[in-house]
């Protein structure tokens, strides 16, 4: 939530980058990082003009993995807890929706943390079932959706809106999604790309949307993640593991730009936990 609201302070000298070639802003936070998240703009500028004021869809794009969800897969954690809050505010700029409304409804006290707990232990044995399934795929490390229509995204690759495109990280910071942009003809053809069934990966989307969790991810040592619901850094869902010790710690600082605040076990091998 911190990382939001610095990210405020930094819109009004970023404002014109919602325009396809915007001028270079001084200052930019992460100097390194700054033409490829230029190259970002036009599209977020797209999405924006298409659908601006549209609160009910941006809600849904900025969860985790989403399409307003950025990633930077090259950098260090201070960058990413920074760029990934940035993107999220130009985002709302570009949409017309004010994220930082949303972020204060998912830190909302200790009864919020307990109904998103809650809500996952009811659904523990179903999402068990997802995990050994998402295990047995070949070649898939993230399935996504957002509760519309018949979007998805499986690895690098969006279904937005009847239209599926795959994006390709970019060079310096390893951003997903990126200015690039391949469009992709037949999902199922890709599904067996990876080496993966194509009714096998369905199915797991189908189930994943009808559990209301965002996505199903791949993590360093063996762990799967199953994210419930986040905005930005601020993540909360389960962690599945193969040892006996939590993957975790509270106040570890991720490589992504989380940080543990929270990590409970609910039982063997499987962590309730909240990220900030």
């Amino acid at each position: 939530m911190k990382a939001l609201l610095s990210a405020l302070s930094l819109v009004a000298g970023l404002a014109a980058a919602t325009a396809p070639e915007p001028p270079a802003p001084p200052g930019f936070p992460v100097s390194r990082a700054e033409r490829e998240f230029r190259a970002l703009m036009p599209t977020l500028t797209e999405w924006g003009q298409a659908h601006r004021g549209d609160t009910a869809r941006f809600e849904r794009w900025i969860l985790p993995y989403g399409p307003l969800d950025l990633e930077s897969r090259k950098g260090e954690h201070d960058e990413c807890s920074i760029l990934r809050n940035l993107y999220l505010e130009m985002a709302g700029r570009a949409f017309d929706v004010d994220p930082a409304l949303i972020a204060k409804s998912f830190h909302c006290g200790p009864e919020c943390v307990g109904r998103r707990r809650a809500d996952l232990q009811s659904k523990l044995p179903r999402i068990e079932a997802v995990v050994a399934s998402f295990i047995k795929l070949t070649g898939v490390h993230l399935i996504a959706q957002w509760g519309m229509e018949d979007d998805f995204r499986v690895n690098d690759l969006y279904r937005i809106m009847g239209k599926q495109r795959e994006t390709r990280p970019s060079f310096v910071m390893g951003f997903v999604p990126s200015g690039v942009w391949l469009p992709v003809d037949d999902v199922d053809k890709y599904f067996r790309s990876l080496g993966a069934a194509p009714e096998a990966v369905r199915d797991l989307i189908r189930e994943i949307g009808e559990l209301s969790l965002s996505a199903v991810v791949r993590d360093p040592g063996d762990v799967v993640r199953v994210v419930r619901v986040g905005i930005a850094d601020n993540e909360s869902g389960l962690l599945f593991t193969t040892g006996d010790k939590p993957p975790h710690q509270k106040g570890d600082k991720l490589k992504d730009g989380r940080e543990i605040i929270l990590i409970e076990a609910l039982k063997p091998r499987v962590y309730f936990y909240e990220t900030n």
